[in-house]
């Protein structure tokens, strides 16, 4: 965003930009942190993606004799102000929108840029839409913010046809992976509208569709543990998250790193290589490359046990179909066709013989896939975990863990070093995270091939188990703990890693350059 206002609004030439880009590392000479190497490729990526957007919707105005719109720093701010304080004490109640903004020179338009990291959205819930082009609709230029409500400019110190009301918005979608882009406003008739929405379509849609959305996030008080945490002010007093005292074995850092969340696929990652890490994990950056095939055959698995578990009353999956075509098949979002294909058919055919829900009493409870996290005060850090199942039986809680996969279990590797997720389910049923009684409490684990299975049991009440899984976590946790830099670690997993495009320590690993040498 930094250098893209440099270019658009500073009008500063982009190879410059670019320079300074890299020489201060993404600050721009900013008091911050300087930007990871990767990120700083995905950025020098992205912005002439975004400039050759921008020109083509330029372009689609002129044709269209429409007015061009231009870029503006303004913070776009629809305010409304009460009389008196309301039920919950506040007086202002403030809209605003991340993103890119723009004007005609005559104010008649306003265009705001929605920016996502892969594909742009084809589509967005109504709400955003509506909220978001409220906003743009009705905002006004405004300046401060954050701790203390924004302040309007004051006349006469923009040109008026900032400070003007638009006639219309246009809200666009753009993709920072691949350079596509649309407008996300649609007409009554489901077309879309490439003059955006006027002042009352705005308000109609903002009436139906986001003003209810709006209310119950500004009334709701349930409570859902996980990284949002991470960011919320109001931990200290929360008695949703679980405390769990030392359940990572750290030492303190040297210096504090603020409150972080951590998870057992981060810790794997990290220990694979810590910039993939970073880019991946941290900034969620998505690759453009297509997934590997068992990659897409595992989510598939995955999708359709969902599915089948999910069946209320809950029961197992031996007497539910299977894929009828074994060899083209699809669950959720995931098709799968070919070997692929046929593999995960065999392995819903594996699972089906050892589905914990066959016969299970139909009032123990029964989650799938849920968000179990923990707090760990002394380290500020807020540990999250994803069960592919969990169940209670007989007063203790079963954690399952399911994974699918083309080679059998490496005797050579301990299993809790090869799936830290099983070590991770350890210490937090053994810390108390979930309740029930811990001697009836169990993590199991299948592995899922497509002609045959493994299956462990690991029991959270026995001492030495949790010893064992607390050291292996501290083993992966350390090291991270530590870092503040995440360098890249090349090796044999650079092939196959999703951020090799933004690394060029694993480029230059794979592809080494020939050095010519002198004779002597």
């Amino acid at each position: 965003m930094d250098a893209l206002d440099l270019i658009e609004c500073d009008r500063r030439p982009v190879q410059w930009v670019m320079e300074q880009l890299w020489r201060t590392k993404g600050t721009f000479g900013r008091r911050r942190p300087p930007a990871h190497p990767g990120l700083l490729e995905w950025t020098a990526g992205v912005i002439p993606r975004y400039l050759a957007a921008r020109e083509a919707d330029q372009q689609s105005l002129r044709l269209a004799k429409m007015p061009p719109t231009h870029p503006v720093r303004d913070n776009w701010i629809a305010q409304d102000r009460l009389r008196q304080p309301d039920s919950r004490g506040a007086v202002v109640y403030e809209h605003t929108a991340w993103g890119r903004r723009y004007v005609a020179v005559d104010g008649s338009m306003r265009d705001l840029w929605l920016l996502s990291f892969g594909s742009a959205k084809e589509e967005r819930p109504a709400a955003e839409k509506a909220a978001a082009a409220y906003t743009a609709a009705c905002g006004t230029p405004c300046t401060g913010g954050w701790d203390a409500p924004y302040e309007p400019v004051k006349d006469g110190e923009l040109h008026p046809g900032r400070m003007a009301r638009p006639e219309r918005v246009r809200i666009m979608e753009f993709g920072c992976g691949d350079g596509g882009f649309t407008l996300l406003l649609d007409g009554d008739d489901g077309s879309t509208l490439l003059l955006g929405w006027d002042q009352e379509e705005t308000a109609r849609h903002f009436t139906a569709d986001a003003r209810p959305v709006l209310a119950e996030a500004v009334d709701g008080i349930r409570a859902v543990p996980g990284s949002g945490c991470v960011e919320c002010k109001a931990l200290g007093g929360c008695t949703a998250l679980i405390r769990t005292e030392s359940l990572l074995p750290l030492s303190p850092p040297a210096r504090p790193a603020g409150r972080r969340s951590i998870s057992a696929s981060d810790l794997r990652t990290y220990d694979e290589c810590p910039a993939k890490f970073h880019l991946t994990r941290q900034l969620k950056l998505p690759s453009a490359n297509p997934e590997r095939a068992e990659i897409q055959r595992g989510r598939a698995v995955d999708a359709w046990l969902n599915e089948r578990h999910l069946a209320r009353p809950a029961g197992g999956c031996r007497t539910l179909p299977r894929p009828a075509n074994p060899s083209a098949w699809s669950a959720g979002e995931w098709p799968v066709s070919g070997q692929e294909a046929e593999d995960g058919a065999g392995m819903l055919a594996q699972h089906a013989t050892v589905c914990p829900l066959e016969g299970l009493d139909a009032r123990e409870r029964v989650l799938v896939q849920p968000q179990v996290a923990c707090y760990d005060p002394e380290f500020d850090l807020v540990i999250i975990a994803v069960p592919d199942l969990l169940y209670t039986r007989d007063g203790g809680w079963v954690w399952r863990e399911t994974k699918t996969s083309s080679s059998r279990l490496y005797e050579g590797k301990p299993l809790l070093r090869s799936y830290p997720q099983l070590a991770l389910a350890l210490v937090m049923i053994a810390a108390g995270a979930l309740g029930g009684e811990l001697s009836r409490s169990r993590v199991e684990f299948e592995l899922l091939h497509a002609d045959d299975l493994s299956f462990e049991e690991l029991d959270p009440s026995r001492p030495q188990v949790v010893s064992d899984a607390r050291e292996v976590l501290a083993s992966l946790a350390r090291p991270w703990a530590e870092d503040s830099l995440y360098q890249a670690a090349p090796g044999r997993h650079c092939g196959g890693c999703e951020a090799l495009q933004w690394c060029q320590v694993g480029r230059d690993h794979l592809h080494p350059s020939t050095i010519p040498t002198e004779d002597h």
